[in-house]
């Protein structure tokens, strides 16, 4: 049996692979990561096919940037931090960023534990770019405003007022699927 086959491979074994640009390693960490990162895409983008363009720029950025890594065990949050910089990359080269006048950070926390995955996915897909990369950033990945706002080439204040209406439109779009 191939040491790849049946994801049965460790990351040490996957990451040496793929540095040898071995088709079947590189497979196998794709069939491995894939999931989580579409996850990551699906998030970011409008819808499942932007999504899965995504993931393929995403992939390509892994295994061109793979001798990189250096720990086998982090190999995971280091696709992860690759799928979401690219998708900022993403966002960067199709969306120029427009924001209108600035607002202040809604205090009312969106209370997102009723809704579904797939819910709450459509309901991000249909924000606003700047929005959704905003709400994604700051709400699931964990970057601070300044970080965000770095990552945005935008300020704070305007990290702020995108998360705000950001939140109001979740909330009002969730509501409504519920209502319907």
């Amino acid at each position: 049996m191939h040491p790849y086959s049946c994801m049965k491979a460790d990351n040490a074994q996957l990451l040496e692979g793929c540095r040898r640009r071995d088709r079947r390693a590189q497979r196998a960490l794709y069939d491995a990561y894939a999931p989580m990162a579409m996850g990551v895409c699906m998030r970011f983008a409008t819808d499942r096919d932007a999504a899965q363009d995504l993931l393929q720029d995403g992939f390509v950025r892994v295994f061109e940037q793979i001798g990189r890594v250096r720990d086998a065990e982090r190999l995971g949050a280091w696709i992860h931090r690759v799928m979401v910089n690219e998708c900022l990359q993403h966002y960067r080269r199709r969306r120029p960023l427009v924001l209108g006048d600035e607002g202040v950070l809604d205090s009312v926390q969106l209370p997102l534990d009723p809704f579904g995955t797939e819910e709450i996915v459509r309901a991000l897909q249909q924000l606003a770019p700047a929005q959704r990369t905003a709400f994604n950033l700051v709400e699931v990945e964990g970057y601070s405003l300044e970080e965000t706002a770095g990552a945005m080439r935008c300020t704070e204040v305007n990290v702020r007022a995108l998360l705000s209406r950001a939140k109001a439109r979740l909330r009002e779009l969730l509501t409504d699927e519920r209502g319907s």
